[in-house]
């Protein structure tokens, strides 16, 4: 049963053509996508707030992990250089490739505070700089109650810590010596801060105070509530800072790798619900993901490995930390940049001989690491690079040959090279996700979490910045191997070459056995193309975009192609008065609205969408690939217009 549309060219109809099932991912059979996808309107429930604050949240961790690709890249070259460098003009070019690098990543604290806020208050760039303030006055208030006493030990208000708890309890923050909250104390002053914009960024002032209304109330208001907020985590953090380095200790010691095997599955089955990202970043960033502490020496088998100096004073001698630095690195991301840059450096062994360090002398050494660099991030390549490509191929595969193989392909390509080139996977995996859920949750989320076991108990040690693509295999896996470190990033080509026939097969077999309706499958075929849509929206200035464009008061003849989609989009949400909030990730388009129920899915699908998520009664989310933060902002745009 096709359903029928109607495009219309200026003052008169283009053609008449039927929407064929296979351009819109939500049609038949409607009993395999209907959970996903039916919506009741009613009253936001405390579930539907819940799961629309993580979703908010996720996107708010991607902003600053967005920026890690070309940290790593600075990082990764700079140590490079600095560890091969036999002259002071190498050493110095050297240090300014590293050092903008490792300041990401030793910042990512605030840089998470200030997305956070600016996340949950629409974008507002005002509230960006509040929470700066906000993470200033929380940091520096700490060191009030920071006092050295006898015998080594340190009195934090009326905790007394020896010299051990202090370097796993306390680091720098923006240069500041405070507790080590990681992302979580980042995005508790960012949240709190997005809070108090939104309550108050309307507010108006004494006349005598005028000019401190508005949003330049807000700093002020933040100052005073953040010395109320530290004093509250210099009570309860140390307790809290104990036991999830006591939780990064036992996982990181699970036997066989059983913890990475967990991880990859929860990690993957969270993807559809966008929730993913809020759940990696704390082992990524946070010592629940291990921790390697650099003012102890390393042991192996009992023995002292390194009699030069302590690994603090190494690192400063050869300019990998700063003077200043405190000596703990949490995070499985962190632990895996530390590890890297001490790699390939040759160090004084007890007994006179040298050693040159590699990335698996950071694995779980006795008093020096509880780290496993790379256990909660290697496992992606296997099924990014490899796996999400043949399971694309086998689409093509199993529609019919001609035209419809020809649709098939060049529906399917584009997403195969994407994952595989930079990791982003979600159009292959949302098109299997709401065709056959149990491709998805019953195969794909099992392989991917069993790539991540075999790489932990294979010890492959490999890093990425956000995705597991070409891109960060080069980085990350390449790079470090050509350089001695000895991530061994041949052991991911090795596993995701096994993953290709797996993948291939066990796709091709379920498509053709359950009859998925995938790319070329089911039928009529003799239909516009997304492209040919597309072309066609931005040709002809049609009655419905005619008609859009009077509804929001804008001149459609100064409005470009973006825009024009745009507009069209907002109409198949419901229109300018049923959308409360726009966002955006790195494909989805996150839309709440009024009510869902007027929300015209198939309208997205031919519009360029992929699939339209329901994740919640008041979230509409349409999948339009790498393009959907420029719709966003096109659709604030044309809301925002007078």
């Amino acid at each position: 049963m096709y359903t029928q549309k109607r495009f219309y060219a200026k003052d008169e109809i283009i053609k008449s053509y039927d929407l064929h099932p296979i351009q819109n991912i939500n049609s038949e059979p409607r009993n395999r996508w209907k959970k996903y996808a039916k919506i009741n309107p009613s009253k936001k429930t405390g579930n539907d707030g819940i799961k629309e604050f993580i979703a908010k949240l996720s996107r708010g961790l991607m902003l600053p992990i967005a920026m890690l690709p070309i940290a790593g890249l600075f990082l990764g070259a700079g140590s490079a250089i600095i560890n091969n460098a036999n002259s002071e003009a190498m050493l110095i070019i050297g240090r300014v490739l590293q050092i903008p690098g490792n300041a990401i990543f030793s910042n990512l604290p605030v840089l998470f505070c200030v997305s956070i806020a600016i996340t949950f208050t629409n974008d507002a760039g005002s509230s960006g700089l509040s929470a700066l303030v906000g993470w200033i006055i929380f940091c520096a208030l700490q060191t009030v109650f920071i006092t050295p006493i006898d015998d080594g030990k340190v009195r934090f208000l009326f905790y007394i810590l020896s010299d051990q708890e202090f370097t796993a309890i306390f680091t720098s923050n923006i240069g500041i010596t405070s507790l080590q909250t990681s992302v979580f104390g980042g995005i508790v002053v960012g949240s709190v801060v997005a809070i108090l914009y939104n309550k108050f960024k309307n507010i108006k002032m004494p006349t005598s105070l005028g000019f401190f209304s508005g949003v330049r109330f807000i700093p002020i208001i933040t100052f005073g509530v953040m010395i109320i907020v530290s004093l509250i985590f210099c009570l309860i953090w140390p307790l809290i800072g104990k036991g999830i380095y006591l939780f990064g200790d036992v996982s990181s010691e699970t036997p066989y790798g059983i913890n990475s095997l967990i991880f990859g599955y929860i990690e993957r089955a969270l993807v559809p619900f966008g929730l993913h990202h809020a759940f990696y970043i704390p082992l990524w960033q946070t010592a629940a993901g291990g921790q390697i502490n650099l003012d102890s020496e390393m042991v192996i088998n009992g023995k002292h490995v390194m009699d030069y100096s302590t690994w603090y004073e190494f690192g400063v001698a050869k300019g990998i930390l700063s003077a200043d630095a405190l000596h703990i690195i949490v995070g499985d991301q962190n632990c895996w940049a530390i590890a890297n840059q001490f790699s390939g450096l040759n160090i004084q062994l007890v007994g006179g001989t040298s050693h040159i360090i590699n990335m698996k002398d950071f694995v779980n050494i006795e008093g020096f690491s509880t780290a496993n660099p790379g256990q909660y991030m290697q496992g992606k390549y296997p099924f990014m690079m490899f796996g999400l490509p043949a399971a694309a191929a086998a689409m093509i595969v199993a529609a019919p040959k001609g035209q419809n193989r020809k649709l098939a392909l060049s529906a399917v390509l584009g997403a195969a090279l994407t994952s595989f080139l930079t990791g982003i996977t979600e159009p292959i995996e949302f098109t299997f996700l709401f065709l056959s859920p149990v491709l998805f949750w019953g195969f794909h989320a099992v392989f991917c979490a069993i790539s991540f076991w075999l790489m932990n108990i294979l010890h492959a040690n490999m890093g990425i910045s956000f995705s597991a693509g070409l891109i960060d295999f080069s980085i990350y896996g390449v790079l470090p191997d050509v350089l001695g470190a000895r991530v061994d990033c041949w052991k991911a080509v090795i596993i995701g070459l096994a993953y290709v026939p797996i993948y291939f097969f066990g796709f091709w077999i379920v498509i053709v056995k359950k009859d998925i309706k995938t790319p070329g499958r089911g039928g009529n075929t003799t239909l516009f193309t997304k492209k040919d849509y597309q072309a066609k929206i931005a040709a002809n200035e049609s009655k419905k975009v005619n008609n859009n464009a009077n509804k929001l008061n804008v001149n459609l003849d100064k409005l470009n192609d973006n825009q024009i989609l745009a507009l069209n989009i907002i109409d198949a949400y419901g229109g300018k008065d049923n959308i409360t909030n726009v966002t955006a990730c790195i494909t989805k388009l996150r839309i709440q609205v009024k009510d869902a129920s007027i929300v015209k899915d198939q309208e997205l699908i031919a519009l360029g969408a992929q699939g339209v998520i329901h994740p919640s009664k008041t979230s509409v989310y349409a999948v339009f690939g790498t393009k959907a933060d420029v719709i966003k902002n096109n659709i604030l745009d044309l809301l925002n217009k007078k």
